[in-house]
């Protein structure tokens, strides 16, 4: 009974929304438009006038009424004020302006959001006339004109739309009763603006009347509702019970089960009457349950090594090893034999002082007392820790050339590893690099830090 009312409930509302179908569309727009005219007189049949191109203004205001999906129909009105100039005395207007009264009655074809292409006639009454001169009155200019307009709109649905178009007059703007003249002027206009609209919307389709717009409606000819994004109540399973009802919507079950399959929850083949664990998939033998695993390492107890001790799985199970009992495990022991400190990355600390280890000014030759503190680490290297290598690095201060100090860094580094060589410390143990002043511990704006940068180091590792 239930699903009777839920469908007579549907059948009704779709009755009822059906009747308010909206297709997409842009109401009727209108605003302001200003814009600067660069125009001209073309003289016909006169070759001896030429007139220099100008700057002036125009401001009016527009309405758009649409045609349909691509075209639309915008009548304007507007005052232009045109400029003119010429050398020649003979002209109707040498060095003036005129203003009129326009009407362009343009058609626009769009091609898409971002470019329209529009045409028409342009019918102008001529307003005021002034002539610098003195030589023409408003009476020897035609007081009324027919032009040809043109050109493009770039986003012509936005609030705010560029524009520019080429405008061809058609009419000889000379009144004057002139005998035997076949000189004619006409005007033309190169005209580039700015719209500004004020009312108007584009209104977004409702193909199926659901009150869901198309392009968020992913059922646009089937009404539907908003939680299913304009669909129809579904049954993904197609049991017959509608995911609303479906306790199972991607499971095709019974409606004695809500739509469920007869339960087994987490699919192991051991129904939920007699799982232990029924919402883990286990097996038979631990009766439904999935094979311990006794530390929650991931492992389980018949694959783990290590059953009672968190491990990893590339160690059976079991932790990472710590082979030589430092404290610092295998994987980021640097001296994974060899017992040493977390602070040395796992190595031993070896005693000597690094600060003594000195040479001769700006050159590699190792001072006396250098070698004495070098002779103590070749006895722990050789003696005590063997199976280590020492890696020996040589800096400098900031002071002279890079070039020179890298050189420099470098030679003092190999003079440290030749005489640990001569000492009987094997060569492929020794490890010798320069870094010039390229990585300072100190200030190298004062003496002491200088000093400080001026160093030997030296790293242990296996």
């Amino acid at each position: 009974m239930k699903r009777i009312f839920l469908v007579l409930a549907l059948m009704i509302s779709q009755f009822a929304i059906g009747q308010n179908i909206v297709k997409e569309h842009y109401t009727v727009s209108g605003g302001l438009l200003g814009a600067i005219n660069f125009n001209k007189f073309r003289v016909v049949d006169n070759n001896l006038i030429d007139y220099v191109t100008q700057t002036g203004w125009g401001a009016g205001g527009w309405v758009n009424i649409p045609l349909g999906k691509r075209f639309s129909f915008e009548p304007q009105l507007m005052y232009n004020k045109y400029v003119y100039k010429t050398s020649s005395t003979s002209s109707l207007l040498a060095n003036g302006n005129i203003g009129y009264i326009s009407v362009p009655l343009i058609l626009k074809w769009h091609l898409g959001e971002d470019f329209a292409i529009t045409a028409g006639p342009q019918f102008d009454f001529t307003g005021s006339v002034k002539d610098k001169g003195n030589t023409i009155v408003k009476d020897d200019v035609a007081g009324t004109s027919i032009s040809l307009n043109g050109g493009v709109e770039f986003f012509p649905h936005a609030r705010v739309v560029p524009f520019v178009r080429y405008i061809y007059g058609f009419t000889n703007m000379d009144a004057r009763d002139v005998p035997a003249s076949t000189t004619e002027w006409k005007n033309q206009n190169i005209q580039a603006g700015i719209k500004f609209r004020l009312f108007g919307k584009h209104v977004l389709a409702d193909s199926d009347g659901d009150g869901i717009l198309d392009k968020d409606d992913k059922c646009p000819a089937e009404i539907g509702l908003a939680r299913y994004n304009g669909c129809s109540i579904p049954d993904s399973d197609k049991d017959g019970v509608n995911d609303e009802e479906d306790k199972c919507p991607q499971v095709a079950g019974l409606a004695k089960y809500q739509g469920c399959p007869i339960p087994d929850t987490d699919k192991d083949g051991v129904n939920d009457e007699e799982d232990k664990c029924p919402q883990v998939a286990g097996l038979a033998k631990y009766r439904g349950c999935p094979i311990p695993d006794s530390d929650n390492d991931g492992i389980n107890d018949e694959e783990d090594k290590c059953p009672s001790v968190a491990g990893l799985a590339k160690y059976q199970g079991c932790p990472i090893p710590d082979g030589d009992g430092d404290g610092v495990n295998d994987e980021e022991d640097k001296c994974p034999t060899i017992a040493g400190i977390p602070a040395n990355g796992g190595c031993p600390t070896i005693n000597f002082k690094a600060e003594s280890v000195q040479f001769v000014s700006g050159k590699s030759v190792l001072t006396t007392g250098a070698k004495n503190e070098l002779n103590k680490l070749v006895k722990i290297v050789n003696e005590d820790y063997p199976d280590v290598k020492v890696t020996i690095t040589g800096h400098t201060d900031n002071t002279g050339k890079p070039e020179a100090n890298q050189k420099l860094s470098v030679s003092r580094a190999e003079a440290v590893k030749t005489y640990m060589v001569s000492k009987k410390v094997v060569a492929d143990r020794l490890i010798a690099e320069g870094f010039g002043a390229d990585q300072p511990i100190a200030d190298n704006a004062t003496a002491a830090g200088k000093a400080k940068n001026r160093r030997v180091e030296f790293k242990v590792s296996q």
